[in-house]
């Protein structure tokens, strides 16, 4: 067992309770970012005396209400869950993203998971047979309690030193 690789188990998935707040809390948070970005660039345009504030609104008008929410969607889950495995949903409920060995993801499975959110009607991808997001799948990520996953690992790796020698 010394060489043994610790694999995620289901019991430690997220509920679909807490992956519903997720979704909520990261929704409302995604929008007080694209008011707070249009506020500063008010201030900022303002205060250099920039007419900044036209262009923004043409590209939002450009963009359109769902456009200018998944671009921002886009960046909030590719910063926080690249930089923290974590957005703030996430934070609030005690979830985690790890791959199947328990461990944050590279750059680029996040960047995976988080293009695959932009798939049409991927929010009901959990009804499926598997009962995972496709964001979840196409990447091969989970969603788990983030205490319950540190427990988890340490028992497992713990299980190494029964008959090992302590040395002091």
């Amino acid at each position: 067992m010394a060489n043994s690789t610790y694999v995620l188990g289901k019991k430690l998935l997220t509920s679909d309770r807490d992956r519903f707040f997720n979704g909520i809390i990261d929704f409302v948070f995604i929008s007080v970012f694209i008011f707070v970005f249009s506020f500063f660039v008010v201030i900022i345009g303002n205060v250099f005396q920039w007419d900044i504030y036209s262009a923004w609104v043409e590209i939002m008008i450009s963009l359109g209400v769902v456009g200018t929410y998944l671009s921002f969607a886009t960046i909030y889950y590719l910063f926080l869950e690249s930089l923290f495995g974590r957005t703030i949903g996430k934070i609030v409920t005690g979830s985690v993203v790890v791959d199947e060995n328990g461990l944050k993801p590279s750059f680029k499975i996040i960047f995976i998971r988080t293009l695959c959110r932009l798939i049409p009607f991927e929010a009901l991808s959990f009804l499926s047979k598997s009962a995972r997001f496709w964001h979840d799948s196409f990447s091969k990520t989970y969603v788990v309690e983030k205490k319950d996953l540190e427990q988890d690992m340490e028992n497992f790796y713990s299980l190494d030193l029964i008959g090992k020698k302590e040395v002091i």
